[in-house]
């Protein structure tokens, strides 16, 4: 990298360093869906009827929500729901957060200030639904983790690819250097990652996730969330945009659990549809 490249990425980074420090994450990812969403759930006491009433506020969550609840993988018995409040009932209120959360990254795709970085974006969306997708059916193959926290945590492992591209348009440099931008993006998006759901106040569980998923050891079979996400990782390695063009791809020697998550494509393409349909 030569002394100019090395100085964007530089002050891009110690910029970003400083907002995470003061608390300043104004990230378009969370939507006021997201936010309304999330203030609801932070209450105990609430009800599938109530929860249903803050989703219904927003027809693009509603209609997501629903078709999550009719895919294969957490609709096994095939019985349709057609309201947000059975769909509530039976996703339950971790994946209603999830959902919300898919909206939103979704939505900043279509960012305007993005634009430049849109195939980057798009790469990256596909990619954390994929994760999401195999985590999921991972996680519900055992015993030990949530599925809907895994779906949870690997659709936002790449949140800090996400976090750094809503900031790379500050930087016009950025645009002209590619290469920069895609050695920052690959370098630094768990730990940024990290940092920014630190923020929403999430759990250990999904912040050690985030920040482990490209570093970790597999270990089969998982022994918590952090192995189940970056296990679903490696087996998206294809889709990765984190990964620098010509890298050698990783490859996951678990012939029993890739011959298992052959079997449930349907119910993995299933919540990929209802995702990002």
């Amino acid at each position: 990298m030569d002394p100019l490249s090395k100085d964007v990425a530089f002050r891009f980074l110690k910029d970003i360093a400083a907002d995470l420090g003061k608390g300043d994450v104004t990230f378009p990812t969370f939507s006021a869906a997201t936010v309304r969403v999330r203030s609801a759930l932070e209450d105990p006491e609430l009800s599938a009827d109530q929860l249903a009433r803050v989703v219904s506020r927003e027809p693009l969550l509603s209609a997501k929500l629903v078709r999550l609840a009719n895919s294969a993988a957490l609709n096994p018995g095939g019985r349709p729901v057609n309201d947000v409040r059975s769909a509530v009932i039976r996703v339950g209120h971790s994946a209603v957060r999830t959902v919300a959360v898919a909206v939103a990254m979704d939505q900043l795709r279509g960012d305007r200030e993005l634009r430049p970085f849109r195939d980057r974006a798009e790469a990256a969306w596909r990619h954390s639904v994929h994760v999401a997708a195999l985590a999921h059916v991972i996680a519900s193959l055992g015993p030990r983790i949530n599925a809907e926290e895994a779906l949870f945590a690997g659709l936002v492992h790449d949140i800090g690819y996400f976090y750094l591209l809503s900031r790379a348009p500050r930087y016009p440099e950025l645009e002209g250097h590619p290469e920069v931008l895609g050695s920052v993006l690959a370098e630094w998006h768990p730990a940024i990652g990290r940092a920014v759901l630190h923020n929403f106040a999430l759990s250990d569980a999904v912040m050690d996730a985030v920040a482990e998923h490209e570093s970790a050891e597999c270990h089969l079979p998982p022994r918590h969330l952090a192995d189940v996400i970056t296990i679903a990782n490696t087996v998206a390695a294809k889709t990765n945009p984190a990964r620098a063009a010509g890298d050698a791809e990783p490859v996951l020697d678990a012939p029993d659990l890739l011959h298992l998550l052959a079997q449930h494509k349907s119910e993995i393409d299933s919540v990929i549809a209802a995702l990002r349909g």
